[in-house]
């Protein structure tokens, strides 16, 4: 009998990490409080949540920038709480991380800025320069080696800051809300970019945001935080189609829910005598989302299923189609109808209308 092969280690292993902060008044923040998470080697693993959450601070602990109060921190396998001084800045050499505000040096050509961490390292300037010109090569901005910081655009300096993490050859790229500051088109190309990096690289990459549409864009999997700890996690199709935590879900209607404005309510006509009218979300997925459910619906349960809109997305690379649709009929059968839907693996939701604007 053939014996099945053990999953390889994980890139990146965190158990039980806590960091507390003394407050004002004695209080003290939670930081982390007891996060525990697998990275496997060569995914885009994003770790979302609000302002506050414990995100910043969970990242800075994979390099140790931040030491946690208690728990393990094990990336390629080497236990990185058991290391310090030269050993630790030997392996944070395999762990570049790209940052919110780019940090480059102003008074550094992007050639230097890009060199600065291999000097640091004490490689030799002979090697320094083709390692420069690589990195800035996978960034596309070979050609602006020689500019200057402030000659160039909010996207170009993240290029930069991406290429600067890279020249010394890292096999984990820590993103620490790497587009926060960049504008939508900019965001979409940076994104673009790091899944072109890691595919090309064999990178792992670990990103933190607190946009939903970021992970929804290019992670393979994601854990919600909240308060220091991880609340949910599992593939990116998983979280948003089937959200378990009230928190995640409503970042998950921030991001592909739907919300109907009150004056389209207005204009839906009112139920009938005897009946209900309730407004639904639909999310299709799986081996169901083809299927003609809303027609096969109203004739298997006598319900008026009145379609508000629609649309079509994807999420990792998965297709799922959405719809906000008006139910008319008895409260009896509009259950039976939404219970068939779940039957059928399609997620139902009740959807409330915008509040008119002040």
């Amino acid at each position: 009998m053939p014996v099945s092969s053990a999953p390889p280690d994980p890139a990146i292993r965190l158990r039980g990490l806590k960091r507390h902060f003394p407050g004002r008044g004695g209080v003290t923040t939670r930081a982390l409080d007891g996060v525990s998470l697998d990275v496997a080697a060569g995914e885009i693993f994003g770790i979302v949540g609000r302002s506050g959450a414990g995100k910043s601070t969970l990242i800075r602990c994979v390099n140790l920038l931040e030491r946690p109060d208690s728990g393990a921190v094990t990336v390629l396998g080497q236990d990185l709480l058991a290391l310090d001084g030269r050993a630790l800045r030997e392996r944070r050499r395999g762990i570049g991380m790209v940052f919110q505000h780019f940090n480059l040096l102003s008074s550094r050509t992007v050639a230097q800025n890009v060199a600065f961490p291999l000097e640091i390292a004490g490689v030799p300037a002979a090697e320094r320069a083709p390692r420069v010109a690589e990195a800035l090569a996978l960034v596309g901005l070979a050609e602006k080696a020689e500019a200057y910081p402030a000659q160039l655009s909010g996207g170009q300096k993240q290029r930069v800051g991406i290429a600067r993490a890279l020249a010394p050859r890292p096999r984990i790229l820590l993103c620490d809300e790497a587009t926060s500051a960049l504008d939508p088109e900019t965001t979409q190309e940076i994104l673009a970019l790091i899944r072109r990096l890691r595919d090309q690289l064999d990178l792992t990459v670990l990103l933190i945001t607190h946009e939903m549409a970021v992970v929804k864009e290019i992670c393979d999997r994601v854990a919600v935080m909240e308060r220091g700890q991880v609340i949910e996690e599992g593939r990116v199709f998983d979280v948003f189609t089937q959200p378990r935590h009230p928190t995640t879900r409503r970042f998950i209607a921030d991001t592909i829910g739907h919300s109907i404005p009150p004056g389209t309510v207005a204009r839906l006509p009112g139920p009938r005598e005897g009946e209900e009218r309730r407004l639904l979300q639909v999310l299709f997925a799986g081996p169901n989302s083809t299927r003609s459910a809303i027609s096969e619906a109203s004739r298997r349960f006598g319900v008026d299923l009145n379609i508000i809109s629609g649309r079509i997305d994807e999420i990792a690379g998965e297709p799922f189609g959405l719809m906000a649709l008006a139910a008319y009929g008895p409260a009896a059968q509009i259950e039976a109808t939404v219970a068939w839907f779940g039957e059928l693996g399609l997620v139902v939701t009740p959807v409330e209308p915008q509040a008119e604007a002040a």
